[in-house]
């Protein structure tokens, strides 16, 4: 059967070869020169050329894309987003998709194996033989807080955006042991593992709180008693001067103080005393 179906073969193209030298020589014996023959060759050869490509589109369009395209039928393209791994693709592979993994990278919204997105999109024209890209969620990206105390609000700042954080608020308070403008606590400790882009609050120190009193007047008092007063308002001794004779005093008597009786200061401004003989 096959050796007849190449016999036919050959018998067909020997026809037309024989149908295109028939043709050649009638057109030729009617040329007068050689120039004339010559040019009636090369003019039934381009004709049976072009009647060739003629042909061959004929045969694309109504023989072989007929085929092709009914061989592999179009479909439009699931929607997997969303969907775990598996799901997504025992779903592809049943509608005749073959399935692949783009990339793999965080997403704080869609769970870690999950689709974040696909290619080509859902409800696309396809081929069922078409291979869908997938890209898949590794979860939230967990980041480790950094230690924020004794770090000024633009430091922390600073620090907390290069990791993918950020700072929320600073509330301000008197603080007698931390200098102003630093750091002294923070919401998340350190070393804490939070989500990409998770937002910090921290206290700032306003240094230590300044009150202000009256100073006691100690004038006329004794040393030891004008110590106790000034104790008991919140103020210190400072320099102590002795030798001043003053008639009116007792030895031992304050007969000056500076700052002087009843000027408002800061609570703790040393009182320096001057003492008779």
């Amino acid at each position: 059967m096959e050796q007849q179906s190449q016999h036919a073969r050959l018998g067909l193209v020997g026809t037309v070869l024989r149908w295109y030298r028939t043709l050649e020589e009638r057109l030729e014996s009617r040329a007068q020169t050689s120039e004339g023959k010559e040019w009636i060759r090369y003019s039934v050869r381009i004709g049976v050329i072009l009647l060739g490509i003629a042909v061959a589109i004929g045969f694309l369009d109504t023989v072989f894309m007929p085929w092709y395209v009914g061989h592999n039928a179009v479909v439009r393209t699931p929607n997997v987003v969303g969907m775990s791994y598996g799901q997504a693709v025992r779903l592809l592979q049943d509608n005749g998709f073959t399935v692949r993994v783009s990339s793999e990278n965080y997403h704080n919204a869609v769970p870690a194996g999950h689709i974040v997105t696909q290619t080509p999109y859902a409800g696309s024209l396809v081929k069922t033989s078409r291979t869908i890209y997938l890209s898949l969620s590794k979860g939230k990206q967990l980041l480790e807080v950094p230690n924020l105390v004794g770090l000024t609000v633009r430091d922390a700042r600073i620090a907390l955006m290069r990791l993918g954080l950020s700072l929320s608020s600073a509330s301000y308070q008197f603080n007698n042991n931390i200098p102003a403008n630093i750091i002294f606590q923070q919401s998340l400790p350190p070393r804490q593992k939070v989500g990409f882009g998770a937002r910090i609050d921290v206290v700032v120190s306003l240094g230590p709180e300044v009150v202000y009193a009256v100073v006691p007047d100690v004038e006329g008092k004794s040393l030891e008693e004008a110590r106790r007063i000034l104790a008991l308002a919140g103020f210190v001794v400072g320099e102590v001067i002795h030798g001043e004779v003053n008639e009116t005093f007792m030895p031992g008597t304050v007969a000056k103080q500076v700052p002087a009786p009843f000027d408002s200061v800061k609570v703790g401004t040393p009182v320096s005393l001057t003492v008779t003989r």
